[in-house]
């Protein structure tokens, strides 16, 4: 009789067990759906994540023409330079805008006087490894809160219309709109589809003009 309860113990055991690795391989796979979702979600409003398991960002910036080392690069520039714009003000750092492709530079946004426009351009030449810095800082009290929200609006229909054509690469495309004037940065495959990527930003409602830093992928950048 012994025997027979514990058999039985066993059995439910095994069965509350089994139930229970059930439960967590299906929660595990809702987890990784979701970090999938979410990470695509991010990645066309320009929000991505630094992190979202090491496999997930590494395999995403190999996917870049540059491959890790490049992009990684890049993100090592932008650390320092956000930490150097913040140290010297608090304010400017949240009125302007810091985009790093290739060790080249894009500086956007509004600030009230010439000095703090110059202040962030010499900031970033101080920089170990830029490029280039390109300055479309403007002077001005610039937008508010609905025109950012206009801005961010441009800048996930363009990428969200590069993510799916195939003749683009759009991981190797940094998008910023400021004031509906759209800057393009990044490396091409051809002239065709840098002409691609324009024609797509052109068309999007809202744009008043697009500046295509982007180049063809072997070709120096402009002086």
């Amino acid at each position: 009789m012994l025997f027979y309860y514990a058999k039985q113990a066993i059995q439910h055991m095994l069965s509350t067990l089994g139930k229970v690795r059930t439960i967590f391989m299906n929660f595990t796979k809702k987890i990784t759906l979701n970090s999938a979702a979410i990470f695509a979600f991010l990645s066309l409003t320009g929000c991505a994540p630094v992190i979202i398991g090491g496999g997930a960002v590494v395999g995403a910036l190999a996917t870049r023409d540059k491959g890790v080392t490049g992009s990684v690069s890049d993100t090592q520039i932008s650390t320092v330079l956000k930490s150097r714009i913040y140290s010297h003000s608090s304010d400017l750092y949240t009125k302007i805008g810091m985009n790093v492709q290739n060790g080249e530079v894009l500086l956007t946004g509004s600030v009230p006087t010439a000095e703090w426009q110059a202040d962030a351009e010499r900031i970033a030449w101080e920089v170990n490894g830029v490029k280039q810095v390109l300055n479309q800082i403007e002077v001005s009290e610039g937008g508010g809160l609905t025109d950012m929200a206009k801005d961010a609006t441009i800048t996930s229909q363009i990428k969200s219309l590069l993510l799916f054509d195939a003749g683009v690469r759009s991981l190797n495309y940094s998008i910023k709109t400021v004031g509906g004037v759209v800057y393009v940065m990044g490396d091409a495959q051809s002239q065709e589809e840098l002409n691609l990527v324009s024609d797509h930003a052109s068309k999007v409602s809202g744009v008043k003009k697009v500046m295509n830093y982007a180049r063809v992928k072997g070709e120096p950048a402009a002086e």
